[in-house]
């Protein structure tokens, strides 16, 4: 056997083996279909006002890993949420959302609370981000929730009206010549 040869099919090897482990087969670095936003309404009885959780998940996984590690930054796997805007039934910036980051097989949730006298679809749009330097990506995601106008304040009762009768209060004044001093001397 050539040394040469053999040598290059070691070098060959082990340049398989640095690109296996680096879990980024090709297209792997594009996670615009990996992000998902989800909707949960729920009614506040109290008030008859809808709360709607949104939850911005990356499903992206990590070829080769069974779970994420803590404390490693997977630039091309994590998007940044760059802007979450509700339309429809309900408007408004989630302002909680933006800015936070999502890694492989994590999720952000915030909660848009006191929404009234709404019904119909809710959108909420994610823009975000991903990637470092001068190879950075953007990507939209939308989810909705539907308000079927069930969420309605519970029935005020009245209290039983009581009636305060007036009453008056005579005070006699004494006989103003009864009370004068007298004077002897």
């Amino acid at each position: 056997m050539n040394k040469t040869l053999g040598r290059l099919g070691v070098a060959a090897a082990a340049t398989a083996m640095v690109v296996g482990l680096s879990g980024l087969p090709a297209g792997a670095g594009d996670i615009s279909g990996n992000i998902m936003v989800t909707g949960e309404a729920t009614c506040d009885t109290a008030t008859g006002t809808w709360d709607i959780e949104w939850t911005v998940s990356n499903d992206e996984r990590i070829p080769q890993l069974t779970s994420t590690p803590s404390g490693i930054d997977f630039p091309f796997l994590t998007a940044t949420i760059d802007d979450a805007v509700m339309s429809g039934a309900a408007t408004g910036t989630v302002a909680d959302l933006i800015g936070d980051s999502v890694g492989p097989q994590e999720s952000t949730s915030a909660t848009v609370t006191g929404i009234a006298n709404a019904t119909g679809d809710v959108m909420l749009t994610v823009d975000y981000s991903w990637g470092e330097g001068e190879q950075t990506y953007s990507g939209v995601a939308v989810g909705d929730v539907t308000l079927d106008g069930s969420c309605t304040p519970p029935p005020t009762t009245s209290a039983p009206s009581t009636t305060v009768e007036p009453t008056t209060t005579t005070a006699v004044a004494a006989d103003a010549v009864a009370a004068r001093p007298t004077f002897t001397g």
